[in-house]
């Protein structure tokens, strides 16, 4: 018989026996140390903030592992799965779990973010458990040898950092941006802006005429000790401001010690979302995409299977 429990009330050492997770080059650094996780695993829905992961276990095993997160009022991002061989029907019932726990909390709507390549995780989540193809994500690495080749001082005055005060505005920036057959899932709030505590994210506006007049909002996400990436929305008719947005975070990022590559994001559900992929490709030639897939109401499942699979996601939410 197969056991869900919350991994702040097991053993994580447990975890280096669940082949999927060593392979996944992971180590027990992502994870919360207790307490941390043991009280926030008590806490109601609406004060969330940080991952929680829940395994799989049979015959006192770990059989699998998934993570997910908070990333708005009512939306949860699964971030992490890893199941071991012959283990699959463990991953699609850690994610109903998941689904049913937190549409009983409060949650309205699932998403996962998965790299198209990665076949077998993309069949499971649309055949096995229903969820929505609704938008893609191009991706585009530069290491530092790129960031040095381009490293040149700029003014950056019309670039300050994110206050709270600005968190309706840039939700507004987002909302007017998206194409509109796609708002009803991927709608920000102002509250969606808010930092959260421990949060390694860093977040910047671009002003025009007036520092109220926000033209564009990036952020800086460290995902882990010497690799980041930048997010961001620019206002239609504004994409010139895209080359200083670049530029800026290659500058800062090339003042921190550890340094190794910067990813940028873009996003297919952003009505400009052409015009700034033309901008990447010219000067990033090694880029990979990501599907979006959305779960935001229980429907039958399908029995399939397959082997081992393994998906960790680091990113934030959209």
């Amino acid at each position: 018989m197969t056991v869900i429990k919350n991994l702040a009330f097991c053993d994580k050492n447990k975890l280096k026996n669940l082949k999927s997770f060593v392979e996944s080059e992971l180590d027990l650094s992502v994870f919360y140390p207790f307490p941390i996780d043991f009280l926030h695993n008590f806490l109601p829905f609406g004060l969330k903030f940080l991952n929680e992961s829940f395994v799989a276990i049979e015959n006192e095993k770990i059989k699998g592992l998934v993570t997910v997160a908070k990333t708005g009022r009512k939306k949860i991002k699964i971030k992490r799965l890893l199941c071991e061989e012959n283990s699959t029907e463990q991953g699609k019932l850690l994610v109903n779990c998941v689904i049913t726990s937190f549409l009983s909390k409060g949650a309205e709507s699932f998403f996962v973010i998965v790299d198209k390549r990665n076949l077998p995780v993309l069949t499971m989540f649309k055949t096995a458990l229903g969820f929505s193809p609704l938008a893609f994500e191009t991706v585009y690495k530069t290491d530092v040898r790129n960031v040095l080749a381009g490293f040149d001082e700029v003014n950056f005055e019309h670039i300050r950092k994110k206050t709270t005060s600005d968190n309706k505005k840039i939700a507004q920036l987002v909302n007017e941006t998206m194409n509109s057959y796609q708002k009803a899932t991927f709608l920000k709030e102002a509250s969606d802006f808010n930092l959260m505590p421990f949060s390694s994210l860093e977040q910047f506006v671009v002003f025009g005429d007036a520092e109220e007049n926000i033209l564009a909002y990036f952020s800086i996400l460290k995902l882990n000790s010497s690799d980041f990436l930048l997010d961001f929305v620019v206002k239609r008719g504004y994409e010139g401001y895209f080359s200083d947005i670049i530029k800026f975070a290659k500058i800062k990022l090339m003042k921190k010690k550890k340094f190794n590559s910067l990813l940028i994001r873009i996003k297919s559900y952003y009505s400009n979302y052409s015009e700034l992929n033309e901008i990447l490709n010219i000067e990033y030639k090694t880029s990979f995409e990501n599907e979006i897939l959305v779960k935001d109401y229980l429907i039958p499942k399908k029995q399939f299977s397959y082997e081992r699979m393994i998906f960790n996601d680091a990113t934030p939410a959209f």
